[in-house]
């Protein structure tokens, strides 16, 4: 019998129980995380937590969206979203790329975001302001994304 099963389930909710306590931080704009935890490290770390409280009427909650970095590709390639909403980038490709506002490989002057991004790691991004915001990796040049900020 496979005794690994059961502890699947457990490990999911805990990786959920995680960003959602991350989603509830309100991060402010470009924050780069380090790796994302195994299962393991992720059920321990919600064990070892006390219970979420719920948040006071006056928060606000914030919209999040994730972008997956895979086969050097951004997925999806557009996103329209509302002014508020953090993005979540994942590398899930097996070498480092960056998330950088640009195109063709070259930052824009003055970038909303420029991050190294690891294997499984994570770059989240607010877009407080309306407008279009091109998305590149400085390693990658043909990597290219569009994000619509709708206000």
């Amino acid at each position: 019998m496979d005794r690994s099963r059961p502890m699947i389930l457990p490990a999911l909710i805990a990786i959920l129980a995680l960003v959602l306590a991350a989603c509830a931080g309100g991060a402010a704009s470009p924050a780069a995380e380090s790796e994302v935890p195994t299962p393991a490290e992720s059920e321990k770390a919600a064990e070892s937590e006390p219970a979420e409280s719920e948040p006071a009427e006056s928060e606000e909650a914030v919209a999040e969206e994730q972008v997956r970095i895979e086969s050097s590709n951004f997925d999806p390639r557009e996103l329209t979203i509302a002014v508020g909403t953090e993005v979540a980038f994942l590398n899930a490709d097996g070498f480092t790329h960056t998330v950088t506002e640009g195109t063709d490989g070259q930052a824009v002057d003055d970038p909303i975001v420029d991050e190294d991004i690891e294997q499984n790691g994570t770059v989240r991004v607010t877009f407080d302001d309306p407008g279009t915001y091109e998305i590149t990796c400085e390693l990658h040049s043909s990597m290219q994304m569009t994000i619509i900020v709708e206000g």
